[in-house]
């Protein structure tokens, strides 16, 4: 006969474990269709704090707009000086293969040594700033060539575009008086249009224009392969900083800050 101290044991002296069962004698029996108690439902925000949240969102957003608007007025301005070359491929050579070859030649020779060193020299800017701003792209399926002076100087970024491309012609077109006699002809220009010049004068410099024009044209004619299309002018929009990217980086730093602080506001009153 089996007595409650010989009952076996879990082991190690310990009573064998009681197999689950259904309720025995005052244990708690749940009557039909019992359910347990719902959890407590978080707290919704009243109209007013939403208000209140949508109103401190919309000042965060607007503040970073704002900010952004005044970087692109404080941020010192960088401009974009450009003129445009064409450089002549020829009648056979313009659909040929070699076209794109020759003509991202050329532009490495605008923003090469060659150039830029000379421009340099007379100019006074080191040749590694020049070397770092100017830039030479060639227009998609054309023969134009456009040269980008970055300089916070609108009117010095213009004198650097011209005189980088007056360069670049002695050097592609192989004239080395061209640029001289085109020189001349400014300065007789001028001097043409200085209402102080003595009347007795005018006759003569017109006579000097012509003839500079003249010797202009026919070695434009006999040897040109480089021309100015457009001469040097500067880009109504700076180039540094952009519009557009300072205020959306601004509208983006309210947005986050807005995130936060409303976070913070919801957490604040949920906890209420």
């Amino acid at each position: 006969m089996v007595t409650p101290s010989s009952a076996p044991t879990g082991g190690a002296g310990r009573p064998a474990p009681r197999l689950p069962g259904p309720p025995g004698p005052g244990q708690f029996r749940p009557p039909p269709g019992y359910l347990p108690p719902p959890l407590p439902s978080r707290t919704r925000l009243t109209k007013t704090q939403q208000t209140r949240l949508a109103l401190v969102s919309a000042i965060m957003v607007v503040l970073g707009v704002m900010l952004g608007l005044v970087a692109t007025v404080v941020l010192p301005h960088v401009y974009a000086a450009q003129t445009t070359i064409r450089y002549s491929l020829g009648d056979d050579a313009a659909g040929d293969d070699n076209a794109d070859r020759t003509l991202t030649t050329q532009t490495v020779l605008i923003t090469g040594r060659d150039v830029l060193q000379p421009v340099a020299d007379s100019t006074g800017v080191p040749i590694d700033y020049l070397i770092k701003n100017v830039t030479a792209t060639v227009v998609p399926n054309s023969e134009i060539i456009t040269i980008q002076v970055n300089h916070p100087d609108r009117a010095s970024g213009i004198q650097l575009a011209d005189a980088i491309s007056k360069r670049y012609l002695e050097v592609a077109n192989e004239t080395g008086n061209q640029a001289q006699l085109q020189s001349q002809l400014d300065n007789a220009q001028r001097q043409l249009g200085n209402p102080a010049t003595p009347p007795n004068t005018i006759a003569d410099l017109q006579a000097q224009i012509g003839d500079l024009q003249n010797q202009l044209g026919a070695q434009a004619a006999a040897s040109s392969v480089a021309s100015v299309v457009a001469p040097a002018y500067s880009v109504t929009a700076p180039v540094f900083p952009n519009t557009l990217i300072t205020l959306g980086i601004g509208a983006l730093a309210g947005g986050l800050l807005a995130a936060l602080i409303g976070s913070r506001m919801v957490r604040g009153w949920t906890r209420r």
